[in-house]
């Protein structure tokens, strides 16, 4: 397949001096956030290492930090959420004031109008038909949610790597760096990008290496200086020949961007909703024979079209790549932007002179535009910075306070080891070697001691300041660490000799904070969600939607747009976080005995609730059975006997034997029309009425 460009080719000026303007924003944004970016890789190391670069290797150091983390972020993400589908209050009834007395008077008069064979009232008529109508719109719009929900939980599932995982890592990015991202984008059978190469396992990757190796084999096909990568096309091509079905997928892709590889506009204000931007881009550094892959473009070899970049320079270590190991000084520096006013979306590289991709509308279209979520714990107010100082970064003053306690203990202990003093000229070398280094009970010979000479003639101890431990006591230091991130010291593994009390009340004001921080989580869930379910609504197919959700699944064909302002995906509160289940089951059991003796209370819906609050990972899709009665009643029922007796007769069977009567067989009438009223029945609400067969539809 012929590379489509070349590093040759031609540009018109105007188009040029765009991709050029473009680029230098670009740049002076990096060049205005560095230092931002400089704290992000500060606060990484820190983490990682419980010291900063400069601390010295063989000191002391007890991680604190990388412990706050770990349990910071299992307290906020412990599970994938839960969505909800939700239909958006809307005033619906024209006609009907929405209340039981006039539904129950219309459904009276049509009633007794049937009986006496002569029309219902118009006016009744309208009324019941316009709540039918909105009844079945509901219905339809419940099935559309349900649908929508499998479909968003099928996506997630379908992540590689998982979508859990990813998740934790943008929640940790957020605690250790300030702001953690995740980009909303949607991959098509045709289409394979730099950013979503890995989330949808497809086939599309491996086709377009082929299609370089082909490119880099020239049209005569010489192996002169590729031969490893022509046997490399021989055994793809016949492994590929061997493969019968080939798996292409479609579908939302979910992307994690480090902390250091989004750069927003300079004249961006908050990075929550992105106010004030007008183009976000995304860096990522690629090989020339990726840009082949991805773009089909040659960027041509040692060519002066493109700016290149080391593994060593400033710009790459500040967001590197995992898979690459060792040092290249050929790397592409390539922005993904999307660029607000015009509506478009950029695909440049730095230094070459033309797009890599012809600028169009970006693959996922949400009304915010801009794809990419920001996810930030500590937003504050400031003049010039829109990026928050991070937990880490908040916690590095005690790190290093407790560091440096704790290697200046150990200097202490060092400098308080035995010594020995003694008059110049008093021992001689061997002496010396044999007192610093004698076996454990042994005996020493030294030759400057006569016999009959005391020891301590000649040789003291070296007098010792000893150890205070109040210099070096760390609980004013745990007292900060709770004030500044709300971690206690016993969160650590210690205790600090609180009272029940204290400890009790701090407990309080951390669980505040925290479950603050939840709901936070919760709103940037809920965010990506609705935007997730605008997209599937506009570029899911209906076939595809079957195939995820099942045979009964419900999708629009037209009018998406406007289904899609009726319905709206939340994450149900907390369903992120760890389930209190000892809470949950004392609720239920304090609420059961009430719940039990209300009026139309449905049994199966309490049966779920208990067993959910033990495990909800049991399937109870087979669990429940209509038709069948309790496990209770079928067991007080009297065995079958042959034929009658005097002992059959239920009521000499004792209080219960009513129980054990033979029902009467109740017969099904004739399907009517009926009309229901909103919420299609159920506890509190009005019977199906049947309407006369001349009103039926």
């Amino acid at each position: 397949m012929a590379l489509v460009k070349g590093y040759d080719i031609e540009v018109p000026e105007s188009r040029a001096a765009l991709v050029e303007t473009l680029q230098a924003d670009v740049r002076q944004a990096k060049r205005h956030f560095d230092a931002d970016f400089k704290a992000m890789l500060e606060d990484m190391v820190l983490a990682h290492n419980g010291a900063p670069k400069n601390w010295p290797k063989d000191y002391y150091k007890v991680n604190i930090t990388q412990r706050f983390v770990r349990q910071k972020v299992a307290q906020l993400y412990a599970k994938n959420p839960r969505v909800q589908a939700k239909r958006k209050q809307k005033l619906q009834y024209v006609i009907w004031d929405e209340t039981m007395q006039s539904l129950q008077n219309a459904m009276m008069q049509v009633q007794q109008a049937a009986e006496v064979g002569m029309m219902p009232p118009p006016d009744a008529v309208a009324l019941l038909q316009e709540v039918q109508s909105v009844a079945a719109f509901d219905r339809m719009l419940d099935k559309v949610g349900k649908t929508l929900e499998r479909c968003f939980e099928y996506y997630m599932a379908e992540q590689i790597p998982s979508f859990k995982a990813q998740m934790k890592g943008c929640v940790r990015a957020a605690v250790q760096t300030a702001v953690g991202y995740l980009e909303l984008g949607f991959q098509r059978e045709t289409e394979l990008s730099p950013e979503n190469k890995a989330k949808i396992a497809d086939h599309h990757q491996r086709m377009a290496h082929i299609k370089r190796l082909i490119a880099d084999l020239g049209p005569d096909g010489d192996k002169t200086e590729l031969d490893a990568e022509a046997e490399e096309l021989r055994l793809a091509v016949q492994a590929l020949q061997k493969q019968q079905q080939v798996v292409i997928r479609e579908g939302l892709v979910f992307d994690f961007p480090k902390s250091t590889a989004i750069i927003p506009d300079p004249n961006c204000t908050s990075l929550t909703g992105w106010i004030g931007a007008d183009w976000i881009a995304k860096e990522i550094f690629m090989t020339p024979d990726e840009i082949k892959e991805f773009y089909e473009i040659d960027l041509g070899k040692d060519s002066n079209n493109y700016k290149t970049y080391s593994t060593s320079t400033k710009a790459y270590k500040q967001n590197p790549r995992n898979d690459l190991t060792d040092k290249r000084d050929d790397l592409c520096c390539v922005w993904i932007m999307w660029y607000k006013p015009s509506g478009l979306k950029f695909e440049l590289c730095d230094g070459y002179k033309d797009f890599l991709r012809e600028p169009e509308a970006p693959d996922v279209a949400v009304e915010r535009f801009f794809p990419i979520y920001a996810l930030c714990f500590n937003e504050l107010e400031h003049p010039d910075k829109i990026f928050p100082p991070s937990d880490v970064r908040t916690i590095t003053p005690q790190q290093m306070e407790l560091n440096r306690s704790r290697q200046s203990l150990r200097e202490h202990r060092k400098a308080n080891r035995p010594g020995y003093v003694t008059p110049k000229g008093a021992l001689n070398e061997k002496d010396k070697e044999n007192l610093s280094g004698h076996q454990i009970s042994g005996v020493i010979e030294l030759e400057g001691l006569t016999p009959g000479q005391s020891v301590t003639d000649f040789i003291q101890s070296l007098p010792k300041t000893g150890v205070d431990p109040n210099l070096y006591e760390t609980t004013g230091i745990f007292d900060d660490i709770y004030k500044s991130v709300g971690m206690m010291e016993s969160h650590f593994g210690g205790t600090s000799g609180a009272t029940a009390t204290e400890v009790a009340t701090g407990e309080q004001a951390r669980t505040g904070a925290l479950e603050a921080e939840v709901d936070q989580l919760n709103d940037f869930l809920t965010e990506v969600a609705r935007d997730a379910a605008q997209v599937m609504f506009m570029e899911l197919d209906p076939m595809t939607v079957q195939e995820i959700a099942g045979r009964a699944a419900v999708w629009p064909t037209m009018n998406r747009a406007q289904i899609a302002q009726e319905l709206s995906l939340d994450v149900a509160a907390g369903s992120n976080g760890r389930p209190n289940k000892v809470m949950r089951q004392q609720a239920l059991q304090m609420l059961t005995p009430y719940l039990i003796q209300i009026p139309g209370v449905n049994p199966e819906w309490l049966g779920r609730q208990l067993i959910e609050s033990i495990d909800d990972s049991l399937d109870l899709a087979d669990a429940f059975k209509g038709s069948l009665p309790s496990i209770q009643m079928m067991n007080n029922a009297p065995p079958m006997q042959p034929g009658g007796a005097p002992g059959d007769d239920p009521a000499s069977q004792g209080a219960e034997g009513a129980n054990n009567a033979e029902q009467a067989d109740v017969q099904p009438q004739q399907a009517t029309p009926s009309i229901a009223a909103p919420g299609h029945g159920g506890p509190g609400r009005p019977p199906l009425v049947p309407l006369p067969a001349s009103y039926s539809q």
